[in-house]
């Protein structure tokens, strides 16, 4: 198995989880294939999704929407504002490394679009206990973020008295880890969405019980009490992914933005709104012994938005341009931040590591 990739994608022996069949074709390439038909049925996506989002009789907004500025949100604000015509809250988690830029960015394109909006605080103490307990067990600032982005969301729209929840990860986020034999946090959320009814209860059961196996039973449930309050009180909504339902091409995001909206493409690559995104994109690349990208190319490839030889072109180009410094640089914030001491992270890091670089 060692050293063997598949035939198909970028994917290889370093994604988790990967099996490589006699075809040389990876697990995650199969189960693309078997679903193919029913991803792409965009016919049938959209009356589920006109489903999902109408009805709403009782409720104070069609949806609550998670924004961080970025093209893919914002793409996804101004589809539901504009197009869909839908009343909208929009929401920004602050997640204790939001950055100026991003906060200047965000306001700008509320106002532009007439949304309502506001950012979302957590409690700082378990702000830091959640980086610091999932760190310490996944060496990854942005799995915290992501469980900490979920429980927001989810909560946000039983908070606002939103008929749902819509967020705009993209679909090479999506289905990065999308195998029959991966235990992924986010799968459940794609099944449940190309659902027509959906037990929320069971659904959101489902999810906080990985978190408890994946990382710690305390912290699920302060996730639960602290983060989950208004679901617990009003009642589940529906999680609600926008590019489960609609095509996504991320140059074709860039140029409609730049035509229709006050957006302007800065350079996407650096993830302008978080503080400590490429130190934790460097951390989790040198656990993962190869771009940690990697995934998410082999989704672009899947998809016929690029070429194996394209993505792999891309791939090189990025390795090449690591800039170590600044990531030392970021990875100190985030440590300082949290009280995780930088050193003791860094040589676990590196027990995990080979130099892919």
């Amino acid at each position: 198995m060692k050293n063997k990739s598949c035939k198909f994608c970028l994917n290889d022996y370093t994604v988790k989880k990967v099996n490589i069949d006699k075809n040389d074709k990876c697990n995650f390439c199969n189960t693309y294939d078997s679903y193919y038909e029913q991803l792409h049925d965009y016919e049938k996506l959209e009356a589920l999704f006109l489903k999902k989002i109408t009805n709403n009789e009782g409720y104070e907004y069609d949806a609550a929407v998670g924004f961080s500025g970025g093209k893919d949100s914002t793409y996804v604000l101004y589809k539901l504002v504009k197009e869909y015509k839908l009343k909208v809250y929009a929401f920004t988690l602050d997640n204790g490394f939001l950055s100026d830029e991003a906060k200047e960015r965000i306001n700008e394109i509320v106002n532009d679009l007439g949304v309502k909006h506001e950012y979302v605080e957590c409690d700082t103490a378990l702000l830091k206990k959640i980086y610091k307990v999932i760190v310490s067990k996944y060496l990854s600032p942005c799995i915290a973020c992501s469980f900490l982005g979920y429980a927001v969301m989810i909560n946000y729209a039983s908070k606002v008295n939103a008929k749902v929840t819509i967020h705009g990860r993209s679909t090479y986020q999506m289905f990065r880890n999308f195998a029959e034999n991966v235990d992924d946090v986010f799968k459940p959320f794609i099944f449940a969405g190309l659902e027509e009814n959906v037990d929320l209860n069971s659904l959101y059961q489902t999810v906080l019980n990985k978190i408890e196996l994946l990382v710690d039973k305390k912290l699920k449930k302060e996730i639960e009490e602290k983060l989950l309050k208004d679901a617990y009180e009003k009642g589940y909504r529906e999680f609600v992914s926008y590019f489960l339902y609609h095509k996504y091409n991320k140059n074709d995001i860039v140029e409609f933005l730049q035509n229709n909206t006050v957006w302007k493409y800065k350079n996407e690559s650096e993830h302008f709104d978080c503080l400590i995104h490429y130190g934790a994109w460097y951390l989790k690349s040198m656990i993962a012994r190869r771009n940690h990208e990697l995934p998410e190319y082999s989704v672009m490839i899947r998809e016929g938005h690029l070429t194996k030889d394209d993505a792999e072109n891309q791939i090189n180009e990025l390795n090449k341009n690591i800039d170590k410094k600044r990531a030392i640089n970021e990875l100190k914030l985030f440590c300082k931040y949290c009280d995780v001491n930088y050193n003791k992270l860094m040589l676990k890091a590196k027990l995990y590591s080979k130099r892919w670089w």
